[in-house]
């Protein structure tokens, strides 16, 4: 099995990117959504052809995966 590491919905990470290739899933807390728990490794950045990242890393081309930025 996988690592995986829980992202809150509110961090720019690639694990919370549109262009995260990995494996991931929202994980809800009182009905509400909190965490993204993304599989640890590392993926071909669709932003940024030729680099690899992990789900930790942070870059300017970030672009929100879902709208899930609920008070």
């Amino acid at each position: 099995m996988a690592s995986v590491a829980a992202y809150p919905v509110h961090q720019r990470k690639c694990a919370t990117c549109s262009y995260w290739e990995g494996k991931r899933r929202i994980e809800f807390v009182a009905n509400k959504p909190r965490y993204i728990k993304a599989e640890a490794g590392n993926y071909d950045c669709m932003a940024q052809s030729g680099k690899k990242i992990s789900a930790n890393n942070y870059c300017l081309k970030f672009n929100v995966w879902e709208k899930l930025f609920l008070n």
